[in-house]
């Protein structure tokens, strides 16, 4: 069986929906989202230091920015001239599906946690890279966790865009709307058009 995640190209959905674009000018992302959603900003200090905001969906489904302080910064000519790349953007997927994607299964108490396609998504702004995880739930409603994953060059900080939503294929409205706002994420200065993270992404069950 095979387990698809919609996040394909689609018509734009400003005319199907009022959309707000939300900036972070402190560390340079961007994306669009419904203005009927709830968006909520969490400052920083001592009580939160990672999750940046959260952004409420329907059905259930939620978006989250977690800004990680790094304690150093990732030069764009030592990354680009670099002959292990492949490896270097694999050992950093690798280590943000065991301290977020299993955090998150954990804390929603999936029985467990299925990895799915992982694309190297980099460009001249910063190492990019995408990670969706289906994780089994008691109750058999699975739940999708998918996000898009930035180290820009010569900052000391990630930028991770995470959803989080049930997975209903008959939803396609929704997961249209899901589709437009996940793949609207981009570092200030990528073109909009430029960021595919991903074109029909899919989890592979066991046969």
């Amino acid at each position: 069986m095979l387990v698809v995640l919609a996040l394909i190209k689609s018509h734009p959905a400003s005319a199907q929906m009022n959309l707000q674009e939300y900036y972070d000018r402190d560390y340079g992302y961007v994306f669009e989202y419904p203005a009927s959603w709830k968006l909520q900003r969490l400052p920083e200090g001592d009580a939160n230091r990672d999750i940046r905001l959260l952004l409420q969906g329907t059905e259930g489904s939620s978006f989250m920015v977690v800004v990680d302080k790094t304690k150093t910064t990732l030069k764009k000519t030592d990354f680009e001239n670099g002959s292990e790349r492949t490896q270097r953007v694999g050992a950093m997927m690798q280590q943000t599906i065991t301290q977020i994607y299993q955090s998150i299964s954990e804390g929603i108490k999936a029985v467990n946690m299925k990895v799915g396609e992982r694309r190297d998504i980099s460009n001249e702004f910063g190492v990019k890279f995408y990670i969706a995880t289906l994780n089994e739930m008691k109750n058999g409603k699975p739940i999708i966790v998918a996000g898009i994953h930035a180290f820009p060059f010569n900052k000391d900080y990630s930028v991770n865009f995470t959803m989080t939503t049930f997975y209903d294929p008959a939803a396609t409205q929704e997961n249209q709307r899901l589709t437009e706002v996940f793949n609207s994420f981009r570092l200030i200065g990528e073109p909009q058009t430029g960021n595919s993270a991903a074109k029909a992404p899919a989890i592979k069950e066991p046969q």
